[in-house]
């Protein structure tokens, strides 16, 4: 081997030792570190509420987004076609309603894996991984929580256009008045 490819190995080998084990690590203080391996079963139990918690939330959400999606838009929207009224922005309101409720749907799962895979984490024993699992269910908790914001601002959007439509059609109805 020549000179240059021996002091290339050396290198290497040097950075790579001279590397903490865990580059990516959250930089935790020891109190912090002290305080997630101390209270590791209350963290679990509380973490395991939230889970039973966001289960039956997520079970509630759905059924709402469900009958606001098929009871709601599908409906009126089959009515205003078969009536020959058919609104593109309530059409497009459906769809990315539809749309936006299946990203829901994906984000919960996700969210939920991340969740199961974070009570199963050693908290006691493996407090950075612990904690950098725990930024990983936040960051899928706050992807949920966007589809469900969204999912309202498109709920609402879509109440003042079925309100204007109204007005619309009233005034069409009624052209004296």
């Amino acid at each position: 081997m020549n000179l240059a490819k021996k002091g290339l190995i050396i290198f290497c080998a040097v950075l790579t030792a001279a590397m903490p084990t865990n580059l990516f690590a959250v930089e935790l203080t020891e109190e912090q570190i002290g305080n997630i391996s101390s209270n590791c079963s209350s963290i679990k139990l509380q973490l395991q509420n939230v889970q039973r918690i966001d289960a039956k939330s997520r079970v509630h959400l759905g059924a709402q987004f469900e009958a606001i999606a098929n009871s709601l838009m599908m409906n009126l929207n089959l009515r205003l076609v078969k009536n020959n009224k058919a609104s593109g922005e309530i059409a497009a309101q459906q769809a990315e309603f539809s749309s936006v409720r299946e990203r829901f749907k994906r984000d919960y799962i996700e969210y939920q894996k991340e969740l199961e895979s974070l009570i199963g984490v050693n908290c006691k024993d493996e407090p950075y991984r612990f904690y950098e699992q725990l930024e990983h269910v936040r960051g899928r908790r706050d992807d949920m929580e966007w589809s469900i914001d969204r999912l309202r601002e498109i709920a609402d959007e879509h109440r003042e256009s079925v309100q204007s439509l109204r007005e619309e059609l009233y005034s069409q109805e009624h052209p004296n008045e």
